[in-house]
């Protein structure tokens, strides 16, 4: 707990106050008095001695705003998205560490550093909490200006949404691992099932889940296959949870003959599963610190339960920190600067950026019943069943030959759109990724090599193909120039369905309309007055409807009041 004397010497300091003054340059401030609550809203520190005086007021920990503005005092809780977006600077990348356990909570701090690094960022920073956890944080600096077609700094908060739901994803898959009983960290550090149950106060149900072997998808822990068996003598039949070799008739006793699955563990008909480690019940980076006008803890600011201070440090050296280094007497601001936007490489966190939005976009086409904002229609997945081989260029639609003459703008986008549809028509992973080195030369400024390597990567951690954006959708198609339609758009609502068109006009030149013409004369009579009835019944109810009276029934149709 905070001491009035302890905070006093503390934020008198002139160390101090400097330091935390340099921490909130375009940021809106907000101070906090103990039990009183916050003060008025908002406000800035533009001086150092303004430290001091809010101090002499009874301030106990000073909060920043995530957001960099032109103007912070001009804010105010009435103004619409547009007009925030017209102060905003630009937005720093703050993740906030939310694990239960102190031990997890470090463990979840380095594999967040490391994968931000492997992502060839090297603008990171990290800060003790003052509490039990961290901040991350990359400046807003290291993004670039730009991000398909729109000012990055309008994109919040969605874009460090997205990157925090995107590297939580990314560290689970790549850096945690569950092997013989052990959370395996990084290939170097692990925890013991009964050791994470004990820290987390979680129940094994909740730490492991079923994960389906075939598509990869969760299944419910309650969820038990079921296999139908018959009694060839009596004709009992049951369903069986799981799948055992055999089973007696309840009836008669005799043993029962075994028949197809009654019910599949999982939607795509498969009872094959692994069981894998539950990474959302343990590690989480609290995204409601990723919202607008919300805040963090001040650097150097003191925490009023702990009584500690939020102090900057060597992220190679997280592992090893320890909370007494940041008791108030002992803190003296040195070499490490959280956000320091002095040595952020101006666009060097685009990859993250891309690879972010990729993954989201992904998790919304996975899921049907949320489309993706904008993407039009939802195609029905049964149009799209797995191509045996890999199509041709040459049936590509016009969309796709324009990407693949190369792109002054939107390099990026392309390389989603290519990769996606490729592996929808057919393509492996090796073949498309030597097809993408090609097509990026084409590029008058082409991409970099780990771009593409990391977006094939990933694709390779899905083990599945994703449909690329529906033609409707203007961000990409329509945004990076390449939408030319042909007579054949104007039939499909995704690139991918104009492959499957282009096959089927290939395969039946006439159009189906040969088999109609193999017809014999009384097949052709039946038809037609099956058609004349239809017609007479749609006629009958539009008359109904128009009068009140009642229509007799056709050809088992009911009759209508």
């Amino acid at each position: 707990m905070l001491n009035v004397n302890e905070v006093l010497l503390y934020y008198r300091r002139p160390e101090i106050q400097k330091a935390m003054v340099a921490g909130a340059v375009g940021k809106e401030v907000a101070v906090k008095y103990g039990e009183s609550g916050f003060g008025k809203r908002p406000d800035t520190l533009s001086f150092p001695n303004d430290v001091w005086e809010l101090a002499k007021q009874g301030a106990t920990s000073f909060h920043a705003s995530e957001e960099v503005w032109t103007n912070p005092l001009s804010l105010d809780v009435g103004l619409r998205r547009q007009e925030l977006d017209a102060l905003r600077k630009g937005w720093d990348l703050v993740l906030d560490i939310d694990c239960p356990s102190w031990p997890i909570s470090k463990l979840t701090a380095w594999l967040l550093v490391k994968s931000l690094q492997e992502h060839q960022l090297s603008s990171i920073s990290i800060k003790f909490s003052g509490n039990k956890g961290f901040h991350i944080g990359v400046p807003f600096e290291s993004f670039p200006s730009t991000f398909q077609g729109k000012p990055t700094a309008q994109l919040f908060p969605e874009a460090p949404r997205k990157i925090a739901a995107y590297l939580v994803d990314y560290l689970s898959k790549k850096h945690i691992a569950f092997k013989d009983n052990k959370l395996v960290f990084g290939k170097t550090h692990s925890l013991s099932f009964d050791k994470l149950m004990e820290a987390t106060g979680k129940a094994e149900q909740e730490l492991l889940k079923k994960a389906c072997r075939r598509c990869a998808k969760p299944i419910p822990a309650s969820t038990a296959a079921k296999t139908e068996f018959v009694c060839a003598s009596c004709e009992v039949s049951m369903a069986v949870d799981n799948d055992p070799s055999f089973f007696q008739c309840p009836s008669c006793s005799r043993l029962m003959e075994k028949m197809s699955s009654a019910a599949s563990l999982c939607p795509c008909g498969s009872n094959e599963y692994d069981t894998v480690f539950n990474h959302t019940a343990v590690f989480e980076v609290d995204t409601i610190l990723i919202s607008p006008r919300h805040l963090y803890r001040s650097v150097y600011s003191l925490h009023e339960k702990s009584g500690l201070a939020s102090i900057p440090f060597d992220p190679s050296a997280i592992l090893s920190f320890k909370k007494d280094s940041a008791a108030p007497a002992g803190v003296v601001p040195g070499a490490y600067v959280f956000l320091d936007r002095s040595t952020a490489h101006p666009g060097e966190a685009g990859m993250l950026l891309s690879m972010a939005y990729d993954y989201a976009l992904a998790k919304e086409q996975a899921n049907p019943a949320r489309p993706a904002a904008g993407s039009g229609a939802v195609v029905s997945e049964k149009e799209f069943e797995q191509f045996q081989q890999a199509a041709p260029v040459e049936l590509f639609p016009p969309c796709m030959h324009n990407i693949l003459k190369g792109l002054q703008d939107g390099k990026k986008r392309g390389l989603f759109l290519l990769v996606n549809f490729l592996s929808s028509v057919g393509w492996d992973p090796d073949k498309i990724e030597a097809f993408l080195h090609e097509w990026n030369k084409k590029n008058p400024e082409p991409l970099r090599e780990v771009i593409i390597q990391g977006k094939m990567r990933y694709q390779r951690q899905l083990h599945k193909s994703m449909l690329p954006p529906n033609c409707d959708n203007q961000m990409y198609y329509v945004g990076i120039g390449v939408c030319a339609p042909d007579g054949l758009c104007a039939k499909i609502k995704n690139p991918v369905q104009y492959v499957r068109r282009k096959m089927y006009y290939l395969q039946h030149p006439d159009g189906g309309k040969k088999a109609k013409q193999e017809l014999t004369p009384e097949e052709k009579a039946v038809r037609e007055q099956e058609k004349q009835k239809r017609k007479e019944f749609r006629e009958s109810v539009k008359k109904a409807k128009e009068s009140g009276a009642q229509v007799e029934s056709v050809e088992g149709q009911p009759a209508l009041p």
